[in-house]
C-alpha cells in the first residue's frame, strides 16, 4: 500500500530523557504511560501507516500468544502495555527482549517504524551493590543488543543540560563508532533556555571547547528538539489535527 519500505528507527536514551514524549509527538497522540521512572519495560515496535481514511487512529496489537493482529481500541491497547509493564516489574528478570508488536493506522502519521526501547538507568557504580545496578546492567545489554541490528536508524537521545555527561551517546559510540547509522537528539532544549542570560551563554553551549568535549561525539552539529510539557494527550481534543 506504499510505495517504498518504511525505515526502521530505534530509540534509545535515559529514563527522563523525553523518549516516550518524542514518539508520541511524531504519531500526535499519546498510547502509552509518559513519565519519569521505569515505565517501559519491554521495547515498543510502532508500525506507523500513513491511511487517508483514517480520521482517528486505528490500532492493531499482535499478541505474543497469536499468529494475526487483533484490533483493539486505544484504551484496551494503552492498558495492556501498562499490564506488562506491571507484570515485568514483579517479575525476578524486571525487563524482556521481545517487543511488543502495534500496528498504528492514522491520516496524521507517516509511514515510519519506531522501536522504543526501556529508558538506560542511572545507578550509583560505587559501593554496595543494589538491585538497581543489576537493573541497570540489564537494560543497557538488551539496549545494546537491539542497537546491534545494523538494518536501525539509532535515535539517540540526550539531555541538553550537560554537554560532557554524554552517557547515551558513550554507549551508542560502543556499537555504531562513526555514528554512521546514529541521529543525536539533544531533548529538552525549553528548559535550558532560562539559563542564558548573554549572548556568550549561547555560543558557549552551541559550540563547546574542546576540552569539555570530543567534538565528534556529536557526530557533527547537535539538533535540538523540545516537547511541550504537557504531553501529547489521549483525549480526542488532544489528538492532533
Amino acid at each position: 500500500d506504499k510505495p517504498f519500505d518504511a525505515p526502521a528507527i530505534l530509540v534509545v536514551g535515559q529514563q527522563t530523557d523525553g523518549k516516550s514524549a518524542l514518539v508520541e509527538g511524531l504519531m500526535g497522540f499519546q498510547f502509552n504511560h509518559v513519565g519519569g521512572g521505569t515505565k517501559t519495560r519491554r521495547p515498543i515496535t510502532i508500525n506507523m501507516k500513513y491511511n487517508a481514511q483514517c480520521t482517528e487512529p486505528v490500532c492493531y496489537l499482535a499478541r505474543d500468544d497469536c499468529l494475526w493482529e487483533e484490533e483493539l481500541p486505544l484504551s484496551d491497547l494503552r492498558e495492556y502495555i501498562e499490564a506488562e509493564n506491571r507484570r515485568l516489574e514483579q517479575d525476578s528478570e524486571q525487563f524482556w527482549a521481545k517487543e511488543i508488536v502495534v500496528k498504528i493506522e492514522y491520516k496524521y502519521c507517516p509511514n515510519l517504524t519506531i522501536i522504543d526501547t526501556p529508558g538506560l538507568i542511572s545507578a550509583p557504580s560505587k559501593g554496595r551493590v543494589s538491585p538497581l545496578q543489576g537493573q541497570a546492567r540489564a537494560v543497557e545489554a538488551l539496549v545494546k543488543q537491539k542497537m546491534e541490528n545494523r538494518d536501525y536508524i539509532i535515535l539517540c537521545l540526550e539531555d541538553t543540560s550537560d554537554w560532557s555527561n554524554a552517557t547515551t551517546r558513550n554507549l551508542v559510540l560502543e556499537v555504531d563508532p562513526d555514528l554512521r547509522r546514529t541521529v543525536v537528539v539533544s531533548t529538552k532544549f525549553d528548559t535550558r533556555l532560562p539559563q542564558f542570560s548573554r549572548a556568550e551563554d549561547i555560543e558557549r553551549f552551541l559550540r563547546p571547547p574542546a576540552r569539555m568535549l570530543d567534538t565528534s561525539i556529536l557526530g557533527g552539529s547537535p539538533f535540538f528538539t523540545s516537547v511541550p510539557s504537557g504531553r501529547v494527550g489521549h483525549t480526542r481534543d488532544c489528538v492532533f489535527r
